[in-house]
């Protein structure tokens, strides 16, 4: 399949237009319809619907984007990592979540990039699920998740757990009880972020069955913006807000009956085959030097 047809149908389905693609990839219209209708050959489906105004997907166009992008993701990893080879010794791609990345990782990053410069490092940011996909197609070899999948063939290493807090800015009204009963936590505006199925279950145990949160959230950063406008309180990792509560900025709130949510796990994945490359025992030993596995033994792992 050309790659070159592949990368013309992705911004083509981005652009919805065949002119701000030619102007993109620098071509002219006729190459981009040309590139459309070989790819549209080789398929044997159409994948756009064209009309005057603009261009969209087909079902089989819908179908067939994922599989483009993954496509066009992997022959440009391939391509980083033999002419990385060239250079260094090795090429080691590591995946993980952004507050993984951000409260957990980044000093083994950093002491990882220093003490070892013939390995190419390479970071990649996503949900669990990303970085499950990139795991299996080889984009990277080492992930960090809260959510791993069993997979044959890889290893899953338990490796870290995060204790979940209650937290309000200082002058929201539930800052000035000693104790929240979960009466009051489910009549005030609640910030709900996702924390897991065990969180999950935890906290609609503790509240009414017909209790909805005001407010769902997806991100960290947005959760943190919103607290630090009062704008109402909320459970999260503690790593997250340990700076904001050691300065002032938030107030951790206790819960009535000394309730607490439980602790959000995150597990290494890594291929079996994988373990024993230099480059990944190298970074596991970087763990261990910096405590990363302060609850969990590095040894004990999950059963597949």
């Amino acid at each position: 399949m050309d790659f070159e047809q592949l990368r013309t149908f992705v911004v083509v389905a981005r652009n919805k237009s065949f002119s701000k693609t030619a102007d993109a990839l620098h071509l002219v219209q006729s190459t981009v319809s040309s590139r459309i209708q070989g790819l549209e050959a080789e398929i044997g489906k159409p994948l756009f619907i064209r009309d005057r105004r603009r261009v969209k997907l087909t079902e089989a166009g819908h179908a067939f984007l994922p599989y483009a992008e993954r496509l066009l993701l992997l022959n440009e990893e391939s391509l980083t990592k033999i002419r990385s080879l060239k250079t260094y010794e090795d090429q080691l791609s590591i995946g993980a979540t952004d507050s993984l990345w951000k409260y957990v990782l980044c000093p083994v990053l950093e002491t990882f990039f220093v003490r070892y410069p013939s390995v190419s490092l390479k970071t990649k940011t996503g949900h669990s699920w990303d970085i499950v996909h990139h795991l299996i197609d080889g984009v990277v070899q080492l992930g960090f998740v809260y959510l791993p999948q069993s997979i044959p063939g890889f290893e899953i290493i338990p490796f870290y757990e995060e204790e979940i807090v209650l937290v309000a800015h200082p002058e929201h009204e539930a800052t000035q009880c000693d104790i929240v009963s979960p009466e009051v936590l489910a009549r005030l505006p609640l910030l709900y972020l996702d924390w897991g199925n065990p969180f999950h279950e935890w906290i609609c145990g503790m509240l009414p069955p017909e209790y909805v949160p005001h407010l769902r959230i997806d991100n960290v950063s947005l959760f943190l913006a919103l607290m630090q406008k009062n704008v109402g309180m909320g459970f999260i990792i503690k790593s997250a807000v340990e700076e904001e509560l050691k300065k002032g900025r938030l107030k951790e709130i206790c819960l009535a009956g000394g309730m607490t949510p439980p602790k959000r796990a995150a597990y290494i994945m890594v291929q079996k085959e994988h373990l024993q490359r230099p480059s990944i025992q190298n970074w596991m030993r970087t763990m261990e030097e910096q405590n990363i596995f302060p609850t969990l033994p590095s040894t004990q792992k999950a059963p597949l």
